[in-house]
């Protein structure tokens, strides 16, 4: 038996390099007993599960916080072996523990982090390797014993076996991360936050309903006024100088707008006489009298005293346009059929964003692998691929069977540039294809394996025809950069890489 006492620290002999090494030896058996498993940290290594055919056995800890049902339905993909510990009581299961079984031997990490992102790659944390030969008699029986009694150890302390029937259980009880748990139907007063008691709190709420009852015309409805029949002698009125000046600044009244009652008899244009000379006309439209302004068309208007003006008419006057009847009515002309000719569907399509039109993808890049198919293809995640499916026009691909695997590819003519040296490369024979199960689809190319990047390059995928690609990789240290840049607005899901279309 081998032990080694490891340190993580930034990246540097991380947990999560280690695992995905036992991973790629290809073991027969997966154990893992992941206390405290995260999202972030479950994507970290999903892709080492796909197409395999290792025997994978997880026992979890489910919490409202991280725990979401995304993940829970991901890891049944993968495995009917899947126990989960509800630790949201005050008893809780803690562990970070992964055993590889190999033919020969077995390989056992047991770290004090949690399994999240930065817990498996980032943070300073300690954990051990420890490495059975399983060749040997004494330390295989040793190995058997311990699954024996951690598998043993799920039965004992009531984990719940994993399935969709189990995932709907937890959310309806509000056992993992979901937005119902946030509905709140009791919230407490500041009073009751405060610690007062009951009497309190109804000896406040007596003292409110009196002060309510005291407010002066709480229920006082407002009276109606009709102004029709009542009869101002505008002598009675007093307008000072100020009100005078403001009032014709902001409205100038018209002899439209004024009704005038007078008797007939009385009043006939012969008897009204006004004397022009008592009048200095300083300008044709404008006559000034008393400093003050008038229209000409008042000029030609003296009011009496005991003449009457209906007030009714002033405040309410009617519009002097007359409305066409068809526009009136142009309402009533659609009916409400045709408002229900549209259904829900269509309005929504109307206001969705429609991205079957984007021509340029523009990614961050992780690092280079220079090794196996990696360093021949640019990966692209499937959730992106399901925002623009007419980008990459998969479904229109074949289905083929590569060494047993299935496949969807479709033949493509590609081009890439190095923009920092200026080299073009080209090959009518590249492939857009995913892997059956596969969380992504590749771009490959052999021409790929000549342009070196490193982390958060920046690929400008250009589809020129459906058939035809052109990729640009733009490094950090040129001034293009940061206008490509500014376009990558969405995060890579589990990463600090982010992507943008146009």
């Amino acid at each position: 038996m081998q032990v080694k006492f490891l340190m993580q620290k930034e990246n540097e002999n991380s947990l999560i390099g280690n695992l995905i090494e036992s991973f790629s030896k290809k073991p027969k058996k997966v154990y893992m007993f992941l206390g405290d498993l995260k999202e972030a940290g479950f994507r970290m290594i999903e892709e080492e599960f796909i197409d395999t055919k290792i025997k994978l056995f997880m026992a979890i800890g489910v919490n409202k916080k991280h725990t979401t049902r995304s993940m829970l339905e991901s890891i049944l993909e993968y495995t009917k072996d899947a126990y989960y510990y509800i630790n949201n009581d005050i008893v809780e299961y803690d562990s970070n523990i992964c055993i590889f079984e190999y033919t020969n031997e077995a390989e056992v990490y047991v770290s004090s982090s949690s399994f999240s992102e930065s817990g498996v790659s980032e943070n300073v944390s300690l954990y051990t390797k420890t490495i059975f030969n399983l060749k040997d008699t004494v330390e295989k029986n040793e190995y058997k014993t311990a699954i024996k009694d951690l598998t043993k150890g799920i039965e004992e302390f009531n984990f719940e076996k994993l399935d969709k029937e189990a995932i709907e259980k937890l959310i309806e009880n509000k056992e993992i991360f979901t937005t119902r748990q946030y509905t709140h139907t009791n919230i407490k007063s500041i009073s009751e936050l405060l610690g007062k008691n009951k009497e309190e709190n109804e000896l406040e709420n007596e003292t409110v309903k009196n002060v309510d009852d005291d407010i002066i015309g709480n229920n006082v409805e407002i009276p109606k006024v009709d102004l029709s029949d009542i009869d101002i002698d505008i002598g009675d009125i007093e307008i000072s100088e100020e009100n005078k000046t403001s009032k014709e600044s902001e409205n100038k009244t018209t002899e439209n707008d004024i009704e005038v009652e007078y008797d007939e008899e009385e009043y006939t244009p012969s008897n009204l006489d006004v004397e022009e000379d008592s009048l200095e006309v300083e300008d044709k439209n404008v006559i000034d009298k008393n400093n003050e302004l008038y229209d000409e068309s008042m000029a030609d208007m003296e009011f009496d005293e005991n003449s009457v003006i209906d007030i009714n008419d002033m405040l309410f006057s009617k519009a002097d346009v007359k409305l066409d009847e068809n526009v009136k009515n142009r309402k009533k002309e659609t009916s409400k059929e045709e408002y229900d000719e549209f259904s829900d569907e269509e309005v929504l399509q109307v206001k969705k964003v429609n991205l079957n039109n984007v021509s340029n993808l523009i990614m961050e890049l992780p690092s280079k692998n220079s090794k196996g198919q990696d360093a021949t293809s640019i990966k692209i995640p499937n959730y992106v691929q399901k925002m623009i499916p007419e980008f990459f026009e998969l479904q229109e691909g074949e289905n083929v069977e590569i060494n047993g695997i299935s496949f969807k590819q479709r033949d493509i003519k590609f081009e890439i540039i190095d923009v920092k040296n200026g080299q073009k490369y080209s090959d009518r024979n590249a492939k857009i294809s995913q892997k059956k199960g596969q969380s992504f689809l590749v771009f490959s190319s052999d021409t790929i394996k000549n342009i070196e990047y490193d982390e958060k390059d920046i690929a400008r995928v250009i589809k020129l025809a459906s058939d035809t690609y052109h990729i640009e990789i733009i490094p950090k240290n040129i001034q293009e950069y940061k206008l490509w840049d500014k376009l990558c607005t969405y995060d890579f899901k589990s990463s600090t890489r982010k992507y943008g279309m146009m």
